[in-house]
């Protein structure tokens, strides 16, 4: 959570925060005691409890996920706010008046403000396009140790250049095509690691030398948690430089 942009925390914070201005503003503009009225909102009717408590907070949480249907459930959200403070019942919950406050309207300003800056395509893709969103990618770590690419019913020896939790670079003494399917075997931390991968990119160094990217594909979820807590274990160690 703590790596999200920096304008998604803003906004979720405000969010989750939402509900306790709402009761502070309320308590000044009525001329109320704090503790009535956080009193009086706590014992609302179940839906105007969750509307008013609830409702702004998930989106606040939402936001933070960042994947497509976060977006589309926190657009929602807004538009179904937006909804019911055009349908108000005058000297309803929460307001107690005959229509909204200023106060209310500014905090549904900027919440209509979140929604526009959120639509805007330079903002949005990051919701869609997961390679846009860098801190899922997980910290490499520089390793160098040797390897083995099975491809076929070929055997290529090389050495792991890198490795993350969701792919690593290798050298090879033979090119493979991208797009092949691998089984890549090494040894780490006196462990053997045995993954099958794609083969997904080919760089060049400046040197010249072809390096291959592969992403591995995991057989299982424990088979993902084992190289988890592997790259937990390798975090730990001096031996090997960290560069992201």
């Amino acid at each position: 959570m703590l790596k999200r942009p920096l304008i998604l925390k803003l906004f979720a914070l405000f969010l989750v925060l939402d509900p306790i201005l709402r009761v502070i503003l309320l308590s000044i503009e009525k001329e109320f005691d704090f503790t009535v009225v956080l009193q009086k909102s706590l014992n609302l009717p179940v839906v105007d409890l969750f509307n008013f408590w609830l409702l702004f907070p998930v989106s606040g949480v939402l936001l933070l996920g960042v994947k497509m249907y976060s977006y589309m459930l926190f657009i929602a959200i807004q538009f179904y706010s937006l909804f019911f403070h055009i349908n108000y019942v005058e000297y309803s919950w929460p307001y107690l008046s005959q229509q909204p406050s200023v106060t209310a309207y500014i905090l549904l300003f900027i919440n209509l403000f979140m929604v526009v800056y959120l639509l805007m395509p330079r903002s949005r893709e990051i919701f869609f396009n997961k390679d846009l969103r860098w801190w899922e990618r997980g910290s490499r770590y520089t390793i160098e140790e040797p390897c083995f690419v099975k491809v076929l019913d070929k055997e290529v020896h090389g050495k792991v250049c890198d490795i993350s939790f969701g792919g690593a670079l290798l050298s090879l003494d033979e090119p493979i095509a991208v797009g092949n399917i691998v089984k890549l075997d090494f040894e780490i931390i006196e462990k053997n690691l045995s993954l099958n991968g794609q083969i997904v990119r080919e760089v060049t160094t400046e040197s010249g030398e072809k390096r291959f990217g592969i992403q591995f594909l995991f057989e299982s979820s424990w088979q993902k948690l084992q190289l988890r807590f592997l790259m937990l274990s390798i975090a730990k160690l001096n031996a090997y430089e960290k560069y992201r």
